[in-house]
């Protein structure tokens, strides 16, 4: 029981797919139970010999036992269509449900738990699923139609005869029992081993260049070959245990047969029974033999896919963070590209696990149109106060405002259309230019492409790349300079036409005079811009200066300079520096 429940997320699956798996099962049973027909027919045909019957009569039975194949493997081939084509659809709907769930989770998360990992639970363990409701669904349906119905007929024989050959049954259910909890156990541990490996591949496929330029190569060989030993290990503790359990079932079968050959044999001899009859007890013994060892093969499966769905509900159970709020403002959405107002009013913010908060008490506000630089010191929480607008981190209620409503209230589909983030590392996909610009804008035609591109100082590039637009750029933008990458990100915003653009010391890997184009030259939208560099903060209507997450200053960058506070010694000593 306790197996089943942790399939209680699959078996909603099964109600869009019920008739394919009603007619699937049905298909099973019926496969299953004409090939019972088939030891009848030989029991008749054996004593029509002995009574020595003609060839051609002969040849009648042989023509049914033909029949009896073909029909039998008609309902085969049903019932794998049908089943395994059920299992394909739950595989792709669990597979899909998790990816959509893991594209929820909070940042922290990420945090903490491994890409290798995940990897490993949305491919290696949802395939162990599948294995576990198509494969071994099929195979169970199978198993009680012919144990069920081979009893019967194997008692209307001989009833004493059939009760000592099933006396095996119990030892096989016995050591299915005991033999699946030790399946279910090492094939987590196996499991687990075999993500520890693939975080720390994906780690250094990813860092592949810093492995090389400090010559790590040897030490982290050695490493990936200390992780693969502990999964072969794990993997050879479980072999250990599957290898034991399948001879120890056909060891168990084996003592049907010695019980059937020697009682059975004398109740021929003893007229009890035909030579037909005891060759046809015989072939539904045999009939048996798969029903009874894939009493185990199917226990097998279904551990091994319990022990995965119990890794994969561990995803499920992560709460995401952002959730949508019950009644929520769907009318008065301005048109696209109007500029929004934004208003912060003492914003706090900790990550959890930190002594002191990433903000505490900020407060700003931007018109619309009006660009606000917000500068500061490394770790003063300028990236943590822009991904609170979005809602990439929760702000509290009533404290992030959009045209004076609760980002909380706002759909979120809708407020991450208005707003467009630019983060402070460059991601790009291994795909081409236009691809990478048009993420969000798939449907953009090549002027909106190309317009994004040039807004975002692309200009030379896209005459100086040899296909242009299509232009391949490497896994993680590998091919492109960092300050291109950045650039890059920039026009992927912009193509969205933002009524709020944020960008998050996005700039740092280019020049100054580079930066101030840039900026220069962005669309008429409201701007948050979290830098480092004041000369970039000069371009802006006011500025606001973080420190250990509080502000400190706030108002235009004449009015700052010229108050000789924190702002004026921050630009004294980076004209200083660039002198």
């Amino acid at each position: 029981m306790r197996t089943m429940r942790v399939f209680r997320r699959v078996g909603a699956y099964y109600r869009e797919q019920l008739w394919p798996t009603v007619l699937g099962a049905a298909s099973v049973a019926a496969s299953a139970l004409v090939a019972l027909q088939a030891p009848g027919i030989v029991r008749r045909a054996v004593d029509a010999l002995a009574a020595g019957v003609g060839i051609a009569e002969l040849w009648r039975y042989a023509a049914l036992i033909l029949l009896v194949a073909v029909g039998s493997g008609i309902f085969l081939f049903t019932q794998r269509q049908l089943l395994v084509g059920v299992s394909r659809h739950i595989e792709h709907r669990l597979r899909t449900e998790l990816f959509a769930h893991l594209l929820r989770l909070p940042p922290a998360f990420y945090m903490r738990e491994g890409v290798g990992d995940l990897l490993t639970r949305a491919t290696s363990d949802v395939g162990t699923v599948r294995m576990a409701v198509g494969p071994a669904l099929m195979y169970a349906i199978n198993t009680v139609t012919v144990m069920i119905t081979a009893t019967v007929l194997m008692a209307r024989i001989h009833p004493v005869l059939t009760v000592l050959s099933l006396a095996v049954v119990p030892l096989v259910a016995g050591a299915t029992k005991i033999f699946g909890e030790m399946i279910h156990s090492r094939w987590g541990r196996t499991q687990e081993a075999l993500s520890r490996y693939t975080a720390r591949l994906q780690e250094h496929l990813v860092g592949l260049r810093v492995l090389r330029a400090y010559t790590c190569e040897p030490a982290e060989m050695a490493e990936m070959a200390g992780r693969n030993r502990e999964y072969v290990a794990a993997s050879a503790r479980l072999i250990s245990v599957q290898a034991v359990f399948q001879p120890l079932l056909q060891a168990l079968i084996g003592l049907s047969f010695v019980v059937v050959l020697g009682y059975g044999g004398n109740a021929v001899r003893s007229g009890a029974m035909t030579l037909g009859q005891f060759v046809e007890f015989n072939l539904y013994v045999v009939r048996l033999i798969w029903p009874m060892i894939a009493v185990g093969w199917v226990s097998n499966l279904l551990q091994r896919g319990a022990a995965s769905m119990t890794r994969i509900e561990e995803l499920f159970a992560e709460k995401p963070l952002v959730e949508e709020a019950a009644e929520l403002v769907t009318a008065g959405a301005a048109a696209p590209g109007r500029p929004a107002a934004v208003e912060v009013r003492e914003a706090a913010f900790a990550s959890p696990g930190c002594r002191e908060p990433a903000l505490a008490r900020v407060s700003l506000a931007a018109r619309p149109g009006q660009r606000v630089a917000i500068v500061g010191e490394v770790a003063s929480g300028k990236s943590t106060l822009l991904s609170l607008l979005p809602r990439l981190l929760e702000p509290a209620p009533g404290t992030v405002l959009i045209d004076g409503v609760d980002v909380l209230r706002l759909p979120l589909d809708r407020l991450r259309r208005e707003v467009a983030l630019v983060p402070q590392g460059a991601f790009l996909f291994s795909a081409t230019l236009r691809e990478n610009i048009a993420l969000a804008r798939p449907d953009a035609t090549e002027d909106e492409v190309r317009a994004a591109a040039v807004a975002a100082g692309l200009e030379d590039e896209l005459a100086r790349f040899p296909d242009g637009l299509e232009t391949v750029v490497g896994e993680r933008g590998v091919t492109l300079s960092g300050g291109q990458r950045q650039r890059v990100a920039i026009a992927r915003a912009l193509i969205t036409n933002p009524r709020l653009l944020l960008l998050d010391d996005c700039l740092s890997a280019v020049d100054t005079q580079t930066e101030r184009v840039i900026l220069s030259s962005l669309p008429d939208t409201t701007l948050v811009f979290a830098t480092h560099r004041l000369a970039a903060a000069e371009l802006c209507d006011r500025v606001v200066v973080l420190e250990r997450g509080r502000v400190v200053e706030s108002g235009s960058p004449v009015e700052l300079a010229a108050r000789g506070g924190r702002y004026a010694r921050l630009l004294a000593l980076q004209r200083l520096e660039t002198a």
